[in-house]
């Protein structure tokens, strides 16, 4: 099966920077992740303790590859399902910013020794 997943233009796009996502969104994102919603928060969103003039004040941010984190994510998802998925084609746009991850998931080593010998040239 081959999948094309949404990262950069779907789910980054639902995980807001400040972590103020709405119930709505959050319930998107459970129902594609298949994470519950704190486990959504801990695994995109961390703690960052900043010294300001009035003492330490501690901010809640979301992390710098998350769009890469969520590819990971998918994948481990996908290996729950399936024996064999192939690294990803990151498809990204003319600024070089990742939009997709494309997978090759299956229960068939052989296929997923010949999606990663296709993607190769560009897997970087």
């Amino acid at each position: 099966m081959w999948i094309l997943v949404p990262t950069g233009i779907g789910i980054n796009r639902l995980l807001k920077k400040d972590c103020q996502i709405s119930e709505e969104w959050l319930h998107k994102l459970n129902s594609f992740l298949g994470l519950s919603e704190d486990e959504i928060l801990s695994y995109f969103y961390s703690e960052v303790h900043e010294n300001t003039l009035f003492g330490q004040e501690i901010k809640i941010c979301k992390e710098d590859q998350a769009i890469e984190k969520a590819g990971n994510l998918y994948k481990e998802q996908l290996l729950s399902v399936f024996k064999h998925v192939s690294n990803p084609f990151l498809m990204r746009n003319k600024t070089g910013s990742i939009l997709f991850h494309f997978f090759m998931a299956s229960n068939n080593f052989t296929a997923q020794k010949i999606a990663n010998d296709i993607i190769k040239p560009y897997y970087f």
